[in-house]
């Protein structure tokens, strides 16, 4: 049984975007994605805890501290039960913890595409490339983020 667990999640982290991978042409214009910015994809969902923790954070950055012209956020919130991620999208907007595009996904056209190992994880992309790939918590992502864009610009 361990052996095939191993096995999954091997298959699965050779499906992941990776840094330096291309998304496909038909994957960015789904995401809207222009030529020369900066992207950070956020994907989330409603019953992840850290994700929870993370968006109001980022929602800070977004608001005071990035430069909209070069860089954008996207959320891609992966519920299946789309009206429950819209429930959780307006109390965080009510909030005022939501400020960034929010794409739902709710027949993982987008998640399977890039197949993050976990929730929540973010990607930066610039020109289809993924430059790096956060999965998992992290504490402070504001300042992680905020550190990984000066280094990218």
């Amino acid at each position: 049984m361990k052996t095939l667990l191993l096995i999954f999640l091997v298959i699965l982290q050779l499906s992941a975007y990776q840094k330096g991978d291309l998304i496909s042409e038909e994957m960015a214009a789904h995401l809207g994605l222009q030529k020369d910015k900066l992207y950070v994809i956020d994907f989330f969902a409603s019953w992840c805890g850290s994700c929870k923790k993370e968006i109001p954070l980022i929602c800070a950055l977004d608001n005071t501290k990035i430069d909209h012209i070069k860089v954008e956020i996207i959320g891609i919130d992966v519920d299946q039960k789309v009206d429950e991620g819209i429930a959780f999208q307006k109390r965080l907007k009510e909030e005022h913890n939501l400020n960034f595009r929010i794409i739902n996904d709710p027949q993982n056209l987008i998640i399977s595409d890039f197949a993050p190992l976990g929730m929540p994880t973010l990607y930066y992309l610039k020109d289809r490339k993924v430059l790096k790939v956060l999965t998992g918590a992290v504490d402070n992502i504001d300042k992680q983020i905020l550190n990984d864009l000066k280094s990218m610009e």
